[in-house]
């Protein structure tokens, strides 16, 4: 009987040994686990200065020894197996991302269509549909919204989405009309290169001067203060696409002679005695110049 007892505690005494060995290897390889996270993220911030561990903090010891394995990776160049691994996932994540985008705007482009367009109005969808991805096309459209415009070809060629292929293929059908310098009001002005609003109004205020129409760009220059340079930097963006009108030197009141560039008060005094003392058979610029009233350059203007 006695024997029997023995042989129980001492079974007892066993199993309790074993689960006392066994939870201390749990500890140790669940402390070895959490150290060896805790170094992988003071590696991956950069060596930041506190490690948290089960307690807050770190011991003083498992700080050092963080920092040493930090220095010698540093110093080796060497990166861990858990952090090449990361590392490499993320790459494979991103060729993904990649070629994803690569693949579609090579679709787009295979199966693209060519028509006439404006690039300073064209939509999104008709970007897309000249072989643009949504991606590219949303870069023109945000360029445009920004106050971007575009005055030719070769600035639609500038934008980094158009590469050389696609522009040579659709450079045929870029239409970008124009502004009629005539009929253009002060808002559609000041999308010219290098007006801004006090030139827009002496624009508009010569036009009416002349008597509603220009009939040359470079009777620009004669506003004051515009230079060529400022002309040549929006020439190829406008023309005189409406008819200019001729000035009716006849029917005009003396106020319209005086405010025209060309004639002035002196003039517009000399032309209305003219009429009144004339017979209207002898009406003419050519009579005017010999009667000594108009130069003959500025009536060759009118």
């Amino acid at each position: 009987m006695k024997g029997k007892k023995t042989s129980a505690v001492a079974a007892s005494g066993a199993v309790a040994l074993i689960f006392l060995i066994l939870g201390f290897q749990i500890a140790i390889f669940s402390g070895n686990v959490f150290r060896f996270r805790q170094q992988e993220a003071a590696v991956t911030d950069n060596g930041a200065s506190s490690e948290i561990g089960d307690s807050g903090y770190l011991s003083d010891d498992d700080k050092s020894s963080a920092s040493s394995g930090r220095g010698a990776m540093q110093r080796t160049g060497e990166i861990s197996p858990v952090r090449q691994a990361i590392e490499a996932g993320s790459r494979r994540e991103r060729d993904y991302g990649d070629s994803r985008t690569v693949i579609a705007e090579k679709v787009a482009k295979k199966h693209a269509e060519t028509f006439e367009f404006d690039p300073n109005t064209v939509s999104l969808d008709d970007l897309c549909r000249l072989g643009f991805s949504e991606r590219q096309a949303q870069v023109i459209l945000n360029y445009r919204d920004k106050g971007g415009r575009f005055h030719s070809e070769k600035d639609f060629a500038k934008m980094y989405v158009v590469d050389s292929a696609t522009f040579t293929r659709l450079e045929p059908y870029i239409r970008i009309p124009r502004l009629d310098l005539n009929s253009a009001d002060s808002e559609a002005l000041l999308g010219l290169r290098g007006i801004g609003p006090y030139y827009a109004s002496k624009i508009l205020d010569y036009r009416r001067r002349l008597g509603g129409s220009f009939s040359s760009l470079d009777q620009l220059l004669e506003i004051d203060g515009f230079d060529r340079e400022r002309l040549e930097g929006f020439r190829g963006d406008v023309e005189l696409r409406k008819p200019p009108k001729s000035f009716n030197i006849w029917e005009a009141t003396q106020a319209q002679l005086e405010a025209h560039p060309y004639i002035g008060s002196y003039a517009a005094k000399g032309i209305i005695r003219f009429k009144r003392t004339v017979d209207t058979l002898s009406w003419t610029i050519a009579n005017l110049v010999e009667a000594g009233i108009l130069t003959a350059d500025k009536a060759a203007k009118l």
